[in-house]
C-alpha cells in the first residue's frame, strides 16, 4: 500500500513538474512575442503602441534573433519621441546588437542629430567600438552626417580612433569626399597622417578618389604628401594613374616627390603614361620627371 501510494505522488510530482515548465514556457513565448512586438513599434514610430506595451510590462531590454532591441530599432528609424519613451522605461543605452553597434552608432550612421544628443544625454558611451572596431565618430564621417560629428565631437569622441583595418574617422571622410567633416575632425586634432593597416593616409585615399577639396584641406593642415602605403606608392602616383590633373598639380605645389618610386619602380610618370593620361605626363615631365 506505502508503495503504491509513493508511486501515485512520484506521478503527481512528474505531472505538477510537467505543468510548472509548460507554464514557464508559455510565459517565456509570450515575453519574447510582446518583444518582438515592441520592437516592430518601436521600428515604425509608432508611439502609442510603444507605450501600451510598456505598460503591459513588455521587456524594454528583449534582443531580436540578431541582438536588435527597440532602442536600436527607434534610434536608426530617428524616432525621437518613441526613443526618449524606451528611455524613461530604462532601455540599456548601451546594450549591443550582434555586431556589436549600439543605438548611438545607428543614429550616427543615419544622421539623426536629436535621437544622438537623447543618447548622449542618457550616457550613451560616445567610444563605444562595434565586432569591427568602428565607433559612432567613425559611422557618421562616412556618411557625412557634418552635425553629428560635431556633437559626437564636443561629447569627447576619441577623434583618432582607429577600426580594426586602421581606418579612423578622417580617413573615412577624405575616402568618401567629405571636405567639410575633415576640417571638422582636424579642428578636433584629428591625426592627418595616421595611417590605416596598409599604410594609406587620408590624403592618400581623398587623391586615389578625386577629391580635390579634400586633398587641399589635407595639405592645408600639413599632409604628408610623400607619404607612402605597403607597397611604395604615393598620393602623386595614385592620383597620376587615376587621371586627376588638379590634384597632381595640388600635390606637386606641395612638394610632392615627383620621382619617387614604388618597390617595384613605378613611378607617377610612368603610370600617366601607361593609363595615356598625356596632360599629366607633360606636367610632370615639366617639374622634373625622369624617364627611366
Amino acid at each position: 500500500m506505502v508503495s503504491l501510494k509513493v508511486k501515485r505522488l512520484r506521478k503527481h510530482s512528474l505531472i505538477l513538474c510537467i505543468l510548472v515548465a509548460l507554464v514557464c514556457l508559455l510565459a517565456s513565448a509570450g515575453a519574447n512575442a510582446q518583444g518582438n512586438d515592441l520592437a516592430s513599434a518601436a521600428r515604425n514610430g509608432d508611439l502609442t503602441r510603444v507605450k501600451a506595451l510598456l505598460a503591459a510590462n513588455a521587456d524594454v531590454n528583449a534582443n531580436l534573433d540578431s541582438g536588435i532591441t527597440a532602442l536600436m530599432e527607434a534610434s536608426e528609424g530617428g524616432h525621437l519621441e518613441v526613443v526618449r519613451a524606451l528611455l524613461d522605461a530604462k532601455a540599456n543605452v548601451n546594450a549591443k546588437g550582434d555586431n556589436g553597434a549600439t543605438s548611438l552608432m545607428l543614429a550616427s550612421q543615419n544622421g539623426h542629430l536629436e535621437v544622438v544628443r537623447a543618447l548622449m544625454d542618457a550616457k550613451a558611451d560616445v567610444n563605444a567600438k562595434a565586432e569591427n572596431g568602428g565607433t559612432a565618430l567613425q559611422l557618421a564621417s562616412e556618411k557625412d552626417r557634418l552635425e553629428v560629428v560635431r556633437a559626437l565631437l564636443a561629447a569627447k569622441a576619441d577623434v583618432n580612433a582607429k577600426a580594426d583595418t586602421g581606418v579612423t574617422a578622417l580617413i573615412f571622410a577624405a575616402q568618401f569626399g567629405h571636405p567639410e567633416v575633415a576640417r571638422a575632425l582636424l579642428a578636433a586634432k584629428a591625426d592627418v597622417n595616421a595611417t590605416e593597416n596598409h599604410g594609406g593616409t587620408a590624403l592618400v585615399f581623398a587623391s586615389q578618389q578625386g577629391y580635390q577639396e579634400v586633398v587641399q584641406v589635407l595639405i592645408a593642415a600639413k599632409a604628408d604628401v610623400n607619404a607612402k602605403v605597403s607597397n611604395g606608392a604615393t598620393a602623386l602616383m595614385l592620383a597620376s594613374l587615376h587621371g586627376y590633373l588638379d590634384i597632381v598639380r595640388s600635390l606637386i605645389a606641395a612638394k610632392a616627390d615627383v620621382n619617387a618610386k614604388t618597390d617595384n619602380g613605378l613611378t607617377a610618370l610612368k603610370v600617366a603614361s601607361e593609363q595615356g593620361h598625356q596632360e599629366i605626363v607633360q606636367f610632370l615631365k615639366s617639374w622634373g620627371a625622369a624617364d627611366r
